[in-house]
């Protein structure tokens, strides 16, 4: 129970630090990285609703 609490803290104490002391260098360049993959994923730009459609060719029959 220990290490995932040690490793919460590091992870904490490290954005803390780039943060405050390091302009958000690191997490910024992080956060750019997920949005140009984002970017990439079929449908790019990010999450979009759901379209549900509907085939009125069914009902004909």
């Amino acid at each position: 129970m220990r290490w995932p609490l040690v490793v919460i803290a590091l992870i904490i104490g490290f954005i803390l630090w780039d943060r405050f002391e390091n302009d958000g260098t690191y997490t910024a360049e992080v956060e750019r990285s997920f949005r140009d993959a984002s970017l990439d994923m079929p449908g790019g730009g990010g999450w979009k609703p759901p379209i549900i459609t509907f085939n009125r060719d069914m009902l004909k029959h």
